[in-house]
């Protein structure tokens, strides 16, 4: 007989769950804002030096060093994107109209648009449909590539009525990679095994993002070679192309010793696992 404790149980359980989604949105929306924010003043910073003190790339890629020596588990702060503030705050102190919206979406996306866009009624609308319809990086991409300003600016849509707040919270979690989410935790960058199950949990999706002729083969893939073993992050098979390729995941910059290791895993692929019918 069940137990009379738990009667109601389930129906808490799922009102817990909800309010933990639903904070988990905001809490996204909150970072975005935030960081959006913060690039802005950086981008006024640079911006001012470089008129008044005629500041060059010198100077901001020494800025980006010593930043990322003090803040070694953010990624924002390349000498890149250092730039990209600059050219963000310009444009947009100079389009009052438009400055509400950019803090409104994630950064990957506001430099996409601010890239490939050149109209401002092109800008505010792929802003708009951004922040509406919760476009990912890779879904702005898509768009701005099919040219969705063109094709759809006179379509009409309801999403922010119909789409409840709960699937609205499930969306924006999946594209938490969109938001510079280590401003919170710096101290702890991902590392490659959190990477690599990522990849595995997601295998699916990750399959499809590769282009769809990608078959997964395994994860820690164990060769032996003169008595040693050497584990492959991940192998897969790629079916257009009619052989292995291998993934070695690094949750750092990239060093040129690391080509001399995924070319041993090659090796050690072609030479141990490839059949003859099978390419390099």
């Amino acid at each position: 007989m069940e137990n009379s404790e738990f009667i109601n149980y389930q129906p808490f359980l799922k009102e817990i769950l909800a309010k933990i989604q639903f904070a988990r949105y905001e809490m996204l929306k909150t970072v975005s804002k935030q960081t959006v924010a913060l690039y802005w003043e950086i981008g006024k910073a640079v911006s001012e030096k470089v008129k008044k003190e005629k500041w060059g790339k010198s100077v901001v890629e020494q800025l980006s060093k010593d930043l990322q020596t003090e803040h070694p588990g953010i990624r924002g702060f390349s000498a890149r994107n250092i730039w990209n503030m600059k050219s963000f705050y310009e444009f947009y102190s100079e389009n009052e109209k438009l400055q509400p919206l950019v803090a409104e979406i994630g950064w990957t996306q506001n430099c996409l648009i601010l890239e490939k866009c050149k109209e401002k009624n092109q800008i505010e609308y792929y802003l708009r449909k951004t922040k509406q319809m919760g476009w990912s990086k890779n879904d702005l991409i898509d768009k701005l590539k099919k040219n969705h300003f063109e094709n759809q600016a006179l379509a009409q849509n309801n999403f922010d009525v119909t789409v409840s707040p709960e699937l609205k919270a499930q969306v924006a979690w999946e594209f938490v990679d969109d938001y510079h989410i280590e401003l919170i935790n710096p101290d702890l960058p991902v590392s490659e095994k959190a990477l690599e199950n990522a990849i595995v949990t997601n295998i699916v999706k990750f399959l499809a993002e590769m282009g769809g002729s990608f078959a997964f083969v395994g994860r820690q893939f164990r060769i032996d070679f003169h008595e040693k073993e050497y584990f492959i992050d991940l192998l897969f098979f790629n079916l257009k192309l009619n052989c292995y390729v291998v993934f070695e995941l690094k949750a750092r910059e990239f060093m040129p010793q690391d080509i001399g290791q995924i070319k041993w895993y090659m090796e050690l692929i072609n030479n141990q696992v490839k059949e003859q019918h099978h390419n390099q």
